[in-house]
């Protein structure tokens, strides 16, 4: 295993993974899951960063998983995968998991497994030459992360994911701003920068409150009204008791930027 195939880098409180197998047009090997999954643990405990970036070296995003060294895992190598996740979940999950805001650039083809880590994320940018594809019945498989038939739908809406679904068409970069998979698309050299300005955007937030309104957007996916309005009056009375929010007052009452410090 390499470990120039995933790169990891921390800047202005932004961290950033790069799938970094341009060759293979950034195919996840199997061995890369653990490479991901170090990056993501270094990005959970790390305070000062506050924003998680996905990426991948040109001239795609990701392509997949790489069969190449043999066929996919067996159903045993699945079945102790599902036992492990019933656990510290780590793959495939991590990206909606982690309690920072995550940002996928695409910048180019995501297809099968890479066409999953986008939706795992938070918020999708495209380049103009993005292209996305859930490409698992040409395969004889399903979505195999589960995002293709979780996330996927609240997304983009129950049509337009099952054609998606059912299709494996690779759909390109206005296509999925149109059906809203994106939320906008850039052209190509400017990606990494409109990325990177939004991600400093969200990283003035105060970390808590960043973290909180994750945790309660995707558990609202799961929960009736009544039940999500409790809970969000529970986080919203921790909320009025952290230094964050004193902080939040202050600094608007003085006129000036706040400085949190997550807690």
């Amino acid at each position: 295993m390499a470990r120039e195939d995933v790169l990891y880098t921390k800047e202005d409180g932004i961290a950033t993974i790069k799938l970094n197998r341009p060759e293979s047009r950034n195919a996840v090997s199997w061995e890369m899951h653990d490479l991901i999954a170090e990056a993501l643990d270094d990005a959970k405990n790390d305070d000062t960063v506050r924003v998680l970036i996905l990426t991948g070296a040109d001239p795609a995003f990701c392509a997949g998983t790489d069969v190449r060294g043999g066929m996919a895992p067996s159903a045993d190598w699945r079945l102790a995968q599902m036992e492990r996740d019933t656990g510290e979940r780590k793959i495939p999950w991590s990206f909606v998991d982690i309690a920072k805001p995550t940002i996928a650039a695409v910048n180019g083809v995501a297809v099968g497994m890479g066409a999953e880590y986008t939706i795992q994320c938070d918020i999708r940018i495209a380049s103009e030459k993005a292209r996305f594809g859930w490409i698992f019945p040409q395969r004889g498989l399903v979505a195999d992360t589960g995002a293709g038939t979780y996330l996927l739908p609240r997304i983009v809406g129950l049509s337009n994911a099952f054609e998606l679904a059912y299709s494996g068409d690779i759909i390109d970069a206005q296509e999925a701003l149109r059906i809203g998979l994106v939320s906008k698309v850039v052209p190509h050299d400017d990606l990494l920068p409109s990325v990177k300005e939004m991600a400093l955007r969200f990283s003035k937030g105060a970390p808590l409150s960043l973290r909180w309104t994750k945790q309660l957007i995707y558990r609202g996916l799961e929960r009736d009204l009544e039940t999500h309005a409790a809970f969000t009056n529970q986080i919203q009375a921790m909320a009025f008791q952290t230094e964050d929010h004193q902080e939040g007052v202050k600094s608007f009452l003085e006129k000036r930027e706040p400085v949190f410090k997550g807690r």
